[in-house]
């Protein structure tokens, strides 16, 4: 019998287990799967997406965006030398995520450009100072930044799933977002909170797994201990939770590479392959056999923007399982990701044609209000129609035709859905 029939065997016999939000009880889970099978075949990049970086393969250009302290769109010098850059990054140190969403975001946007921003920058310092040969001079402020960020506990005091579950069970959060999926888009959306820092602390991992023999031994003893507060409180939570539900795909390809990146940071490749697996199944359970995505692609006026992170997030984790050595990807689920890029182009083509297909959900956490209308590609998916073209057979020519996309794409340099930038995979 194997591991992932004993997995839904256990959550069957221990029906609790499946709703817990705790780190403890779902780590005695996973591990009985990785202690009962191992995946030979897992090796784990040099750089975690990708295994040598060099200008044919992986060349980031800087733009200021959102959240950064230069004007929109004007090009941005990729080096912590840069005494604009590094002071912008130290203030980060004083950062308050939950302070920062109560006050500027609600269940229909999330403004996250004050991390992401910094996310970028430093991931993209980080890999064209390797290309470029002059690490050695940047490491230094790359170490001294990361370390004060995790001295600072930045991001830590940070709701947790289980505070947002007391919270509800107190009345004092709506039950779900939406106003309770009540199409409510200034409603709180606390569990916004939880998935922003699984994806601030995904990445903070990434970066810190490439640069981690130059850290001191101080050093690293700091940034281990923050990275298992951001693993223990918000990564494991979120990916456990959400890989093991029936709902959308979303960002760190729903949270598999969240788990990864931990995984990458500890150096337990065996670990990875209960995750893999269960991002997999999530895959399979949350496309429609005709391609649409469930939840993603009904969303009220923002369906395709969504359904294109679906699709984003779907190919990712095609691109992510490839270039670490997970060989058993189902025929039959890339089949299904393959229509949901078909999805995708007749969303931009004929997006009436589009909607005659009808949510069978009945969710209602969207918008129906034209003001708030995204009809392109989502302008974080950078390179969308890089993995179209390098893990299907399907057409990215529509999707490269997508103006406002790329107008607005042009801003972002790292795919915040991942991390990193897909083109440097490899």
């Amino acid at each position: 019998m194997s591991a992932f029939i004993k997995f839904f065997i256990l959550l069957i016999l221990i029906p609790s287990l499946s709703f817990s939000l705790t780190f403890k009880d779902g780590k005695q889970v996973v591990d009985k799967l990785i202690n009962e099978e191992i995946h030979k075949t897992i090796k784990i990049p040099k750089y975690f997406f990708a295994n040598t970086l060099n200008q044919n393969t992986c060349s980031i250009k800087g733009y200021h965006g959102d959240g950064s302290w230069g004007e929109k769109y004007s090009e941005m010098n990729l080096t912590l030398l840069d005494e604009k850059n590094y002071s912008y990054m130290m203030k980060f140190v004083d950062y308050d995520w939950n302070k920062d969403h109560d006050e500027r975001s609600n269940s229909l946007s999330v403004n996250h450009d004050k991390h992401t921003s910094r996310l970028a920058l430093l991931h993209g310092t980080i890999i064209n100072s390797i290309i470029s040969e002059t690490f050695d001079e940047e490491s230094k402020y790359i170490t001294e930044i990361m370390t004060a960020w995790a001295e600072a506990g930045v991001f830590l005091n940070t709701l947790t799933l289980d505070d947002i579950k007391k919270l509800k069970e107190e009345g004092k959060t709506p039950k779900g977002c939406y106003g309770g999926g009540k199409g409510d888009i200034h409603a709180e959306c606390l569990p916004h909170r939880v998935h922003e820092a699984q994806i601030y602390g995904a990445s903070f991992m990434i970066n810190a797994y490439i640069v981690k023999d130059y850290f001191s031994t101080e050093q690293f003893k700091i940034i281990d201990e923050y990275i298992d507060a951001l693993y223990t409180k918000y990564v494991f939570p979120w990916a456990y939770k959400h890989l093991m539900d029936d709902r959308a795909f979303i960002q760190m390809a729903d949270g598999t590479i969240s788990a990864l990146a931990y995984v990458a940071w500890k150096n337990k490749p065996d670990e990875s392959y209960v995750w893999f697996k269960r991002g997999i199944d999530k895959a399979n359970r949350v496309i429609y056999e005709d391609g649409y995505i469930h939840n993603n692609s009904f969303r009220g006026v923002r369906d395709v923007w969504y359904h294109s992170q679906g699709v984003n997030n779907l190919l990712g984790l095609m691109a992510i399982s490839d270039i670490w050595g997970y060989h058993n990807f189902p025929e039959n689920l890339k089949q299904k990701i393959f229509k949901t890029v078909d999805i995708l182009n007749l969303g931009l083509t004929d997006v009436k044609k589009y909607r005659e297909r009808k949510d069978p959900s009945g969710l209602i956490n969207f918008s129906t209000d034209q003001k708030n209308a995204a009809y392109h590609v989502h302008q974080m998916a950078i390179s969308i129609d890089w993995l179209i073209d390098n893990y299907t057979d399907r057409d990215s020519s529509i999707v490269k035709k997508d103006y406002m996309w790329k107008a607005l794409k042009s801003q972002y340099f790292v795919d915040r859905n991942f991390g990193f930038e897909p083109k440097c995979m490899n």
